[in-house]
């Protein structure tokens, strides 16, 4: 007798599980390749900087180069498009910030990427609390002499911010609406000639983080940290609660992103990695050493997070009627 031509019911089965396990053994070979980490930024600032600390290190855990790729412009748009539209296969990663995943949607109907669809949420990277800052000419010691002196004299104070709708305009917005003191918007494209700006006082204030070097140079001052509570590795500088501004938490932070559809395995490995790196103490040493704290924690912990974000800006921005062409 001879054998049949077709295939047995054993070789069917055998053939069914080699292709049952084939995505798994891709998966688990994760990464074979380079990865990509997009941080929709210019060089430079705290985004770039958390970003080369992250990729240095899980280069090291994956075995496998993380290319840092700064793709800044548009308020971050550029970035977060080339995130949005990268398949979801663990090779593209990006940073994401206040403007880029909390607010450009609710301040641009027309936003080329859905932060709410577009995106797998993998971790809270960092956050930080944003500091008042002062020229020396500014005729105030206190944030409480600023209001005040904001209030007798509206619009004659301005501030400093790397463009409409970016994360520092809006907090200073809230500053205003809390306060009832109206300031004169200066937008800039960058921090770099926004400080020049402020040390030569062509304006006078800005709520940041970044510009805290300068205080410390003694070029300028810093009247408050935007807090209930001082910041520890700030503690000669009040916080808003001291001076009667409770309540009026203003922080910067950054996120981690994948584009969506990424697997909820390769979502809690990359998690479970990047945890593994923010607890590293060179990293967190880095981290600090730009005045931001390291977070960490679940994707539902960041959905948390963005969740509130979301929401008070969208308050704010209807209230004030804050809009970007």
């Amino acid at each position: 007798m001879t054998r049949s031509a077709f295939p047995s019911r054993r070789a069917i089965l055998a053939a069914l599980g080699a292709v049952a396990v084939a995505p798994a053994r891709a998966q688990a070979a994760w990464p074979s390749r380079p990865v990509r980490l997009i941080v929709p930024l210019a060089p430079g600032g705290t985004a770039d900087g958390t970003a080369r600390l992250l990729a240095d290190k899980l280069s090291g855990l994956w075995g496998q180069q993380v290319i840092v790729e700064n793709r800044a412009g548009a308020a971050g748009i550029i970035g977060m498009e080339a995130i949005a539209r990268a398949e979801p296969d663990g090779y593209t990663l990006g940073m994401g910030n206040i403007n880029t995943v909390a607010t450009n949607h609710l301040l641009r109907p027309k936003l080329s990427y859905d932060p709410l669809k577009d995106f797998t949420d993998i971790a809270w990277l960092t956050t930080s609390p944003l500091f008042l800052i002062v020229h020396p000419a500014v005729p105030a010691a206190t944030a409480a002499e600023f209001v005040a002196y904001a209030k007798a004299n509206p619009n004659k104070l301005s501030f400093a911010s790397i463009g409409s709708g970016s994360s520092m305009h809006l907090a200073m917005e809230m500053l205003q609406q809390r306060t009832g003191i109206r300031l004169l918007h200066v937008p800039y494209k960058g921090m770099g000639a926004a400080v020049q700006d402020l040390i030569a006082g062509n304006v006078s204030s800005t709520l940041d983080i970044t510009t805290m070097a300068m205080v410390h140079a003694g070029k300028l001052r810093a009247l408050a940290v935007a807090s209930d509570k001082r910041y520890p590795r700030e503690p000669d500088v009040p916080s808003f609660g001291e001076q009667g501004l409770s309540g009026l938490e203003l922080t910067t932070w950054l996120s981690l992103h994948a584009p969506a559809g990424l697997s909820p395995e390769l979502t809690a490995r990359i998690n479970t990695d990047v945890n593994r790196v923010l607890a590293m103490p060179e990293v967190r040493a880095g981290i600090e050493k730009m005045n931001l704290d390291p977070i960490g924690g679940s994707p539902a912990d960041l959905q948390a997070m963005l969740g509130r974000e979301r929401s008070r800006y969208a308050e704010l921005i209807r209230q004030a009627g804050i809009t970007v062409d």
